[in-house]
């Protein structure tokens, strides 16, 4: 084999790199007459008949990188065209991408000569690549930091693939080198060779993660772009904005494709974080990546956003059984068969979430800073995907965090937990399934008055949200009692208006798409009043005195109900070809228009 090289590329002695090259292909019995793997038969080289077979190895061996089942499946002609051009499109790629590397610092090789040649720059206090000038035409030409150094990573990488398969850690190397060139493909692509040979390496796994960040980031920011040219650089009805809405759609395509593969590597990531002096490396890292874990959790949980089960299922994970009753009457077609399956979550989430409970219970002072952006809101999602688990601690997990929501100044804890309708929903459930509903009216009435000078009407509006959610909890639950109270109580939010100022819609139904409800009029929360006093008449409840007095004067508010219909609930359907229809229908079903609403 030696003097067959030697002869074929006129070096002697012979190189060992091809030596080592040719005698990966030589046992491939596909390849050469008596050749076997099995045995460790080396195949036979006669002359000339191999001699093209052999030029052939050593130059695809040179262009695939070392990749012996690539070359041997090329030449007995049993790879896929589509696999070859991805493959060849990758490996253009990254030539060219060493030429920019190469080229930007030969550009500038002279210019290093005479710097460093001279001794004037201080090496120690002055940037090197700030003094540094290029060619005129090339000048505007820039590499990533530190280009060179990745560059001979990959390369030293390579040509240890030459001598045999890499291991999970050479594979790791090459992909932070492609990272560090901002290869975000081969980066990934090396990182996911590293686990096929260890399915828990840590490293391959912080760095997929960091990838799938950097992807979704990026997309998000194109789509927001394109989304700001569409509705206000371009012009109305103009092909330019029908360009621009598609381009943005195509964007936003993408960036649901970024976060479906970020989705798949989180839990993975958390399970498999980098460890270092028995602590997690990259602290910042972690929390950004576990915040964002514990966020698309409580997504998949409280919307379904991975359609995992049918609308009775996600009721019974959010503890929200008595709504889904309440719907059914309404909606007696939803589909509900089976029972409810035991979370919404893979095993692979279910195990990553268990593990921060975990270190959650073991540390919950110290798992969330305390001056974390959003720390309540976020702890609160945690503890509610303890409940959707059943898992143990939530009676404890509850109360350590209530108790932290109480430290905090009122106007803070409005704007952790009723900036998101969904954070506020499963803040309130979770209330009132540890403490009388009452009090929690009572400190919404609290809010009102502490923070009332740093949040003005827009309080007023969030309060009145959590009032029509909180009455609808009690509701499905038929507490009409605490249903009348509550009515109240939103009704002294007006201080006697019969409307709030800048309110320019309604607030979609916590629990029905298809209703918008008018919770900045007066008159509906009258109607939800006299609801309320209603139905505590038709199941024989104890009648409190506002409620006697709605229901001894029904005539007069018959015809105020009638005589306003932003009263009433609207209800919509939209067509599947375009456009829809809104009519307005009485609240819960019953109509206190008419004398028979009110038997």
């Amino acid at each position: 084999m030696q003097a067959t090289i030697e002869r074929l590329t006129e070096k002697t002695p012979c190189p060992r790199y091809l030596r080592d090259a040719l005698n990966k292909y030589l046992y491939r019995e596909e390849l050469f007459d008596g050749a076997s793997s099995k045995t460790k038969q080396m195949g036979q080289l006669k002359r000339p008949d191999t001699d093209n077979l052999v030029r052939n190895l050593l130059e695809l061996d040179g262009l695939f990188c070392g990749d012996t089942s690539t070359v041997t499946a090329l030449v007995t002609g049993k790879l896929d065209k589509a696999d070859l051009n991805e493959k060849l499109d990758r490996i253009e790629r990254g030539m060219r991408q060493r030429l920019e590397i190469y080229s930007y610092w030969l550009e500038r090789l002279p210019s290093a000569r005479a710097i460093l040649a001279d001794g004037r720059l201080n090496l120690k206090e002055d940037r090197l690549d700030h003094s540094l000038t290029a060619e005129a035409w090339h000048a505007e030409r820039a590499a990533p930091v530190f280009a060179l150094h990745a560059l001979r990573i990959q390369e030293e990488s390579e040509a240890k693939v030459r001598m045999g398969p890499p291991s999970a850690a050479e594979y790791v190397e090459r992909a932070e080198a492609y990272l560090a060139l901002n290869d975000h493909v081969n980066a990934d692509r090396n990182a996911c060779l590293a686990l096929e040979q260890d399915a828990r390496c840590a490293r391959a796994w912080f760095l997929r993660v960091a990838i799938a960040l950097r992807g979704r980031d990026a997309a998000t920011r194109s789509y927001q772009q394109k989304r700001i040219e569409s509705q206000e650089i371009a012009e109305p009805c103009s092909a330019h904005e029908q360009w621009a809405r598609e381009q943005a759609d195509e964007a936003a395509d993408d960036v649901m494709k970024h976060q479906r593969q970020l989705d798949a590597i989180l839990p993975h990531a958390l399970s498999c974080w980098p460890q270092s002096s028995g602590r997690r490396a990259h602290p910042e890292s972690w929390r950004q990546v576990r915040s964002i874990f514990i966020d698309r959790m409580f997504s998949v949980a409280v919307h379904d956003i991975g359609l995992a089960g049918t609308y009775q299922q996600r009721a019974a994970w959010n503890g929200f059984e008595p709504e889904w009753e309440l719907q059914r009457k309404k909606y007696p077609y939803l589909h509900c068969e089976g029972l409810p399956e035991a979370s919404p979550f893979t095993q692979d989430e279910t195990r990553a979430i268990v593990d921060l409970l975990a270190d959650y219970d073991s540390e919950p002072e110290q798992f969330f800073m305390y001056i974390e952006d959003g720390r309540l809101a976020r702890e609160l999602r945690l503890l509610h995907l303890r409940y959707v688990l059943r898992l143990d601690g939530g009676a404890a997990h509850w109360d350590r965090l209530h108790a932290a929501v109480t430290q905090h100044a009122a106007s803070h804890q409005v704007a952790q937990l009723m900036r998101d309708a969904s954070v506020a929903r499963i803040w309130q459930m979770h209330y009132c399934r540890n403490l009388p509903p009452s009090d929690l009216a009572k400190w919404y009435a609290q809010w009102n008055k502490d923070a009332e000078t740093h949040s003005g009407a827009a309080l007023r509006h969030g309060l009145l949200r959590q009032f029509a959610f909180l009455y609808h909890h009690q509701f499905a639950r038929q507490q009409f009692h605490e249903c009348g109270q509550i009515a109240a109580s939103a009704l002294g939010l007006f201080d006697g208006a019969a409307a709030l100022a800048d309110w320019f819609s309604g607030e979609q139904h916590p629990h029905d798409e298809a209703v918008t409800m008018p919770l900045h009029r007066a008159r509906y929360w009258d109607y939800l009043a006299a609801l309320a006093a209603v139905e505590q008449r038709k199941r024989a409840q104890t009648l409190a005195p506002h409620a006697q007095a709605l229901l001894a004067d029904t005539a007069h508010w018959c015809a105020a109900f009638s005589a306003d219909t932003q009263c009433l609930w609207t209800e919509s359907e939209e067509y599947e070809d375009g456009g829809g229809e809104d009519w307005p229908t009485p609240p819960y079903g019953v109509d206190l228009r008419t004398f028979d609403g009110w038997k």
